[in-house]
């Protein structure tokens, strides 16, 4: 089943690091990823593809690069 969310990330980011991180983490999945907001403190990205694979790339990004730290996360409706 396709689906479509946004994810909204909180915490500490290299915003250059986190994008390419992120940027190669849905190549991989074949997941459509459009960021939505890359700050510092916050990212949001715009997700669709297969549920599986979705959930596969939240849980990589709140692990996420070592230069980055999320301290929250939550995943709403697109």
């Amino acid at each position: 089943m396709t689906i479509s969310i946004m994810l909204h990330l909180s915490g500490r980011f290299d915003v250059a690091a986190f994008r390419e991180f992120a940027e190669s983490r849905a190549r991989l999945l074949g997941l459509d990823m459009t960021p939505q907001r890359m700050e510092g403190h916050e990212i949001v990205f715009l997700l669709r593809g297969a549920h599986a694979l979705v959930g596969m790339f939240v849980m990589a990004c709140v692990i996420g690069p070592a230069s980055c730290v999320v301290s929250q996360w939550r995943e709403a409706a697109a």
